[in-house]
């Protein structure tokens, strides 16, 4: 099959932006729709041809005609009983099947690499909480042994993975992370709850989140811990006085 820029194109100028703009169209099929304006009046090129001037393959320059096709930017050239090139537009599904066969097998392909993407991407950055949590829960609490939380357990996961759904950055997550550990580090009662639900969930998350959003824009405050509080009590003196005072 050879095609052209057909000879009606709706009235729709290739020198119009809007054109280009068309959300109708790949920028794959505007890129070919571009070279076809480069070519004289009239030619007429085979898929073969339009591959070899590029880098796309066969498939990807027939997917991209199709497109250009429905929209009426070019049109199929056939050729008659005797090898004459004709100039009768002739319908692509009519002649070109397999070509809807291949098409649908690379959409799917594609929406398939494109879903593996996206859930790569989302493991990817819950890992990424679930690190930081790691590190604060270690050096927040004094640990005999210290045994990280692992994203491998669908637990872990769930809470951080609801709230990314949401909506809520990486960073919302990690900063309420950050907060309650400047917060609550130390305090033994606080260590079991520091980890992959009891920050997240629906009944704590948004409070944790505006606590530590105010906490953030107030230059993140340190908070003493008990041990400080102790130590710097232990050497005021006005503490003495108090006491002989029966203060």
């Amino acid at each position: 099959m050879r095609f052209r820029l057909a000879l009606d194109t709706k009235h729709r100028s290739l020198k119009d932006k809007d054109v280009f703009a068309d959300s109708a169209l790949s920028f794959r099929a505007k890129g070919l729709l571009a070279y076809f304006s480069t070519l004289p009046e009239g030619m007429s090129l085979d898929t073969k041809a339009l591959a070899s001037a590029s880098t796309e393959g066969k498939q990807a320059i027939l997917t991209a005609l199709l497109e250009l096709e429905r929209a009426g930017y070019c049109e199929p050239v056939a050729a008659d009983n005797s090898g004459v090139k004709r100039d009768a537009p002739v319908s692509l599904d009519s002649v070109n099947l397999p070509l809807f066969e291949g098409q649908s097998a690379a959409i799917k392909e594609n929406d398939k690499r494109v879903e593996l993407d996206a859930k790569a991407k989302e493991e990817m950055r819950i890992q990424h909480v679930i690190d930081r949590l790691n590190e604060l829960r270690k050096s927040a609490w004094d640990w005999k042994s210290f045994t990280p939380l692992s994203s491998r357990h669908a637990k872990n996961i769930e809470h951080i993975s609801g709230r990314l759904n949401e909506g809520y950055s990486e960073s919302d997550l990690i900063l309420v992370l950050e907060h309650l550990a400047a917060v609550d580090g130390g305090k033994e009662e606080s260590r079991k709850y520091f980890d992959c639900v009891t920050p997240f969930n629906t009944k704590n998350y948004e409070r944790n989140l505006t606590m530590a959003r105010d906490w953030e824009a107030r230059g993140r405050p340190r908070t003493k811990s008990r041990e400080q509080q102790h130590l710097e009590q232990s050497h005021d003196p006005s503490i003495y006085d108090r006491g002989r005072r029966g203060g």
